[in-house]
């Protein structure tokens, strides 16, 4: 019953002109990259002499090495200090290794820049994630649902899934435009590899392999995102409220828990310091002391939190059929 609800869900998205306004919106996002990346793309012959970049590299440990003995007997903070050892250690290691930091425009590169994008998907999955249950109190389909012989708790799984769903549809597509017409625009050429550092020691990894994390690690605040929404919108019934929550939260809780994250160690219990689980395989986490395990424990109790109260509100609101 619950897969012919999700179905149900899926066709009455698809159903919807907005739906494909924000998959036109998507691809008109990927085109406008692409377009502004074509025409101011680096070239082969823009690239730095090794001489060039290496001296950039040296001049820019200098300004590292100038930050971290400021911290010494001073406002010492590990988050800072991490992201000035990592960086160091990183342009050490190119300078060893005869690695430029600078590189022709590729499909890499291209899919790389086109995560910015994924803030788009968080918009359009909040605004599925705050409809798709008030919308249906607004219009009294609500009553159309309650009549039938399934449960409040598999009519609003059945939502709650749908939205993720269509959140990672939207994702692959991201990523599968973004490859195929980066291959197409700018070719293969340039380093296969991603150079990152977690407590000053530098590790190489396949560039895909990072790329593929890094979107993957993206449908995790989708998910948290999601479900905030759902519970917004299910507790007040206003698409306008969890929208606004919701997309505020997305745009300024990172930035507002590293800004908290420079004070205080308590910040490591915000939702947005857990959220990217990529941190753990790249540059390490904001906060010392934080684990791979300690965040996704973070974020299944927040998530738990935001499906209780959505299922509770729901299935104890009074509907008159």
């Amino acid at each position: 019953m619950l897969l012919k609800l999700i179905q149900n869900e899926w066709m009455k998205l698809f159903n919807r002109i907005s739906t494909y306004i924000m998959l036109g919106i998507l691809v008109l996002g990927v085109s406008v990259t692409a377009i502004v990346i074509f025409f101011n793309q680096t070239e082969s012959s823009e690239l730095p002499s090794e001489e060039e970049w290496k001296s950039e590299l040296q001049q820019s440990n200098v300004n590292l090495e100038a930050n971290l003995d400021d911290m010494v007997g001073g406002f010492d903070n590990y988050y800072l200090r991490s992201f000035y050892e990592n960086e160091l250690a990183i342009n050490n290691y190119r300078i060893e290794h005869n690695l430029s930091p600078h590189e022709e425009t590729n499909v890499w590169s291209y899919i790389d820049i086109n995560t910015a994008l994924v803030s788009l998907i968080g918009v359009f999955v909040i605004i599925v994630g705050a409809s798709i249950v008030a919308h249906e109190f607004n219009k009294g389909t609500i009553k159309l649902l309650l009549v039938r012989s399934v449960s409040r708790t598999q009519i609003l799984a059945s939502k709650f899934i749908t939205t993720i769903l269509f959140g990672l549809f939207l994702l692959a597509i991201l990523f599968s435009l973004s490859f195929i017409v980066g291959s197409i625009l700018f070719g293969f050429d340039g380093s296969s590899i991603h150079l990152s550092a977690i407590d000053g020691e530098v590790k190489e990894r396949s560039r895909i392999l990072f790329l593929g994390l890094s979107y993957l690690s993206s449908s995790v605040t989708l998910l948290m995102l999601t479900a905030f929404s759902f519970m917004i919108s299910t507790i007040f019934r206003s698409e306008t409220i969890a929208i606004a929550l919701s997309v505020m939260f997305l745009f300024i809780g990172t930035n507002a828990t590293s800004i908290l994250a420079l004070f205080t160690d308590w910040a490591k219990y915000s939702l947005f310091a857990n959220t990217d689980l990529q941190v753990y395989f790249a540059d390490g986490p904001m906060i010392e002391g934080m684990t791979l395990g300690f965040s996704i424990a973070v974020l299944v109790i927040y998530f738990v939190i935001f499906l209780y109260l959505a299922f509770i509100f729901f299935k104890k609101r009074d509907v008159s059929i």
